[in-house]
């Protein structure tokens, strides 16, 4: 393994550093710097065994170990003048490779070999005598001027693999960052502590511990686990708190000069710079917070504004909220996002539209979504992760009044449907009850009725003609002759017998012996039992309409279906308009899901129109 390399190059480092007495520091000097070394090497070698074809692991292991080997180098006396260089090896080693490997190009395959060669130049330089003669500034400065171009290629580097990389690569640079970030705070706290009279071992103490724990530990968690936290918020945080600090410690100083020259007595002039400080604190730290939040977490603080900015189209009423998945699924980057919403009072779950959804999304994928302790639904995400579903989550919060509206509305959709359904079963009762009455009218009572005026004529057929007999059976007969008309006339109101051949036969019939001129165009359409009944009665109200009180001279009567499978019926003539509502037609036509509308200005003629949408059945096989 390549990791094995620098593990025992610190180990040899260690050992020689023991063998030769640290320099006179003693055994504990000697034990806290191969402790703190060891950090970064024992987490190279950890994730040179977590992740075996990632070069991150060795060059990590390198931070710890190179300068355990210069330290020895410095010890030993020979050659140790420059030794020092090789403590930014491995930091070099790991900005070049982190956190996928070497930048692709032919130049960059050459530059890890001139690093090491400018390390070996500036080594043998500095620990050669010609540091001792004349021409020793010029060469310090070559020296140095090599080191810094090291060290910028190893920065480009990590700059390139930023601008270059995915999501997940530029997540774990973020890791890197937020390591490095600890570094020039505590190097301004050891310079305080140094100016304050502390020794340089302790002042700089954190200093250490941040480039050989802290660094170290925030790459292991970027290769291993870099969605672990927000990464995003995290830098910002501590980017706005430490900026934060810096402009509180400015307005104290200058609250103190300004304040020091007005008010003699000292502390209450510092107190009151105190005070000051106090008071824009907060303020400060809110308004850094939003414009670094801009920079660092741009991905976030975009999509919540997008987010905001659709709350408040909703709230105004310029976007519809069933937009909601869409939006989720652009600020996200997640195209196969799933807003599932619960149906009341069961288990079932349904998309925005109201279509059913019945697979649920993998554990680690969801996001329960609440309101008022109910559970009203799920976004299920495609691809999870910690930081996504975290997303997920202040998002879903943001977007409530949206989720809350769609679901309203999607409840009301599903109870109007329900109405709907429920009245046309009552319509398609009412029509079976209508039919079977026209039948038992029909075939019961009317056949019963004429068999006893066929017996009376019988009967009177055997009586003189000007008996009183006679007479008084010609009247029973004429009576049962008008209750047959009547129960025909009632049994046609509750269903017209013309609709037994079809609704475009009964149409035809109805406007056959018209005293007027029609035009009737009638498509062969087949239709319930409902539709029809209720179409025929909506054509025969506005026919009788148009004959009577119309004055009208040409009808048309037209009967189609339309593309969406909705059936249409219209009645229109060029009589003199203005005429009122069909109330009763209308609620016939409402009960099946359909819509009337009269179009009739006075003069104008009169437009009546029906549609009943999925009224067209198929036809038959």
């Amino acid at each position: 393994m390549p990791v094995l390399l620098p593990v025992a190059v610190y180990l040899a480092g260690v050992v020689g550093q023991a063998l030769s007495g640290a320099g006179g520091d003693g055994p504990f000097v000697l034990a806290v710097i191969g402790s703190l070394l060891a950090v970064p090497v024992a987490l190279g070698a950890l994730l040179g065994r977590r992740a075996p074809d990632s070069p991150v692991g060795p060059a990590l292991a390198w931070v710890g170990a190179a300068p355990a080997a210069a330290f020895w180098m410095q010890e030993w006396g020979r050659f140790g003048g420059g030794a020092w260089v090789w403590n930014l090896a491995g930091f070099v080693a790991l900005c070049l490779v982190f956190p996928s490997g070497l930048p692709t190009g032919r130049r960059w395959r050459l530059v890890p070999a001139g690093c090491v060669a400018a390390g070996v130049y500036v080594h043998a330089l500095l620990s050669s005598e010609l540091m001792n003669g004349r021409y020793w500034l010029p060469l310090a400065l070559t020296g140095y001027a090599v080191v810094l171009a090291a060290l910028v290629a190893a920065v480009t580097a990590l700059i390139v693999h930023y601008r270059r990389g995915d999501d997940t690569t530029r997540q774990r640079v973020r890791w890197l960052m937020l390591g490095a970030l600890s570094v020039p705070i505590l190097q301004a706290a050891g310079w305080v502590a140094q100016g304050l009279g502390a020794p340089p071992g302790f002042a700089y103490l954190g200093l250490f511990a941040a480039l050989l724990i802290a660094l170290p530990a925030a790459i292991v968690v970027a290769v291993l686990r870099h969605d672990l936290l927000d990464i995003d918020r995290l830098i910002g945080s501590t980017l706005a708190w430490v900026l934060t600090t810096l402009g509180s410690a400015g307005v104290f100083a200058l609250a103190v000069t300004l304040i020091g020259e007005a008010v003699p007595d000292r502390r209450l002039g510092t107190a009151a710079a105190a005070f000051g400080t106090a008071l824009v604190l907060l303020p400060m730290h809110r308004r850094l917070n939003t414009l670094v939040g801009r920079f660092v977490d741009r991905d976030r603080y975009v999509g919540e504004a997008r987010v905001q900015r659709f709350v408040q189209q909703v709230r105004d009423g310029a976007a519809e909220p069933e937009r909601a998945e869409d939006v989720f699924r652009s600020v996200l980057g997640d195209p196969g996002l799933r807003l599932r919403l619960r149906l009341p009072g069961r288990d079932a779950f349904v998309r925005l539209d109201g279509t059913p959804d019945p697979v649920g999304g993998e554990p680690g994928r969801v996001v329960p979504l609440r309101s008022g302790g109910t559970d009203v639904g799920e976004l299920v995400l495609s691809a999870g992760s910690p930081r996504r579903l975290r997303r997920a989550r202040e998002l879903a919060l943001a977007a409530r009044l949206p989720i809350e509206v769609s679901r309203l509305r999607l409840e009301l959709r599903e109870a109007l449907r329900d109405v709907r359904d429920s009245r046309a079963r009552l319509l398609q009762a009412g029509a079976a009850e209508r039919r079977r009455l026209e039948r038992d009218l029909h075939d019961g009572a009317q056949q019963r009725i004429v068999s006893v005026g066929m017996r009376l004529r019988s009967t009177q057929r055997g009586l003189a003609a000007d008996s009183p007999a006679y007479r008084d059976l010609d009247l029973a007969v004429e009576a049962l002759e008008a209750t047959i008309a009547e129960l025909r006339q009632l049994a046609h109101g509750l269903r017209p017998s013309r609709l037994d051949d079809g609704l475009p036969a009964a149409v035809r019939a109805l406007v056959a012996d018209a005293p007027l001129d029609v035009r009737v165009r009638v498509a062969d359409v087949r239709t319930t039992e409902a539709v029809g009944t209720t179409v025929y009665f909506a054509v025969a109200e506005a026919w009788a309409n148009a004959l009577k009180h119309a004055g009208a001279g040409c009808v048309d009567v037209t009967v189609a279906p339309a593309d969406d499978g909705a059936l249409l019926a219209a009645v229109a003539d060029d009589g003199v308009g203005g005429a009122g509502d069909l109330t009763a037609v209308r609620d016939r036509v409402a009960s099946l899901g359909g819509t009337l509308r009269v179009d009739s200005p006075p003069g104008g003629g009169t437009r009546i129109e029906v549609r009943i949408p999925g009224a067209v059945l198929p036809e038959e096989n």
